[in-house]
């Protein structure tokens, strides 16, 4: 995790009108997740940070193979999806460690106390677990998406050194956080136990 500038909170500031309507109707709806079931909320929330930390060290791994300075329209086009799937993690990123702090004894509530759960070495509050919840599914698109960018550089720096040439990129595009926050369906996800009344959780869009 980064504490760098620019900020999670400036990234988030720059957020499109559908991950903000995102956000807006992740912390009205699913703050109370902890609370209901917080074991089931903690391995949902533990698996929205492994993706995207998949998701940073294949993009780590991307840029050190990629062309510097890019020359040919292939290389320029490599470039710019490395740098599209980057600012998607970061869009990402952002709502969920804005909310996050490093996991301390201070940092964990004591019983009856508004519920941080704690994943890794970092402590993240009702928000940070709403966002998580809400996100899941584009963490997990954008670990798909960046391993098969990884693949297509690897095969076009293979095609390269052997004078061959490819097809173009098949990456598809990525799920748009407007048509998500404009229209889902409600579903219980991942065995999270809701109480009548208390919390419904949405479908979130499928890639």
């Amino acid at each position: 995790m980064s504490w760098s500038v620019p900020s999670w909170s400036d990234i988030k500031a720059g957020w499109s009108s559908g991950w903000q309507a995102l956000y807006d109707q992740a912390t009205r709806t699913y703050a109370s997740a902890a609370q209901v079931d917080p074991t089931g909320t903690l391995t949902r929330v533990q698996t929205f940070v492994d993706a995207l930390s998949d998701s940073r060290a294949t993009l780590d791994r991307m840029a050190a193979k990629l062309p510097n300075p890019p020359v040919t329209d292939a290389d320029k086009a490599a470039v710019a999806k490395h740098r599209a799937l980057e600012k998607r993690y970061h869009e990402l990123a952002a709502g969920f460690y804005d909310d996050a702090q490093p996991a301390t004894d201070a940092t964990v509530p004591s019983t009856g106390a508004v519920p941080v759960l704690v994943v890794g070495a970092v402590a993240v509050g009702a928000v940070g677990v709403a966002w998580a919840l809400a996100a899941y599914e584009y963490a997990v698109n954008l670990r798909e998406q960046t391993d098969l960018a990884e693949r297509e550089l690897d095969a076009r720096i293979e095609a390269s050194r052997e004078g061959r040439a490819l097809q173009p990129s098949t990456l598809p595009p990525p799920p748009s956080p407007e048509s998500a926050a404009k229209g889902m369906g409600w579903l219980l996800v991942g065995g999270l136990a809701v109480a009548a009344g208390v919390i419904v959780l949405p479908t979130l869009l499928k890639k």
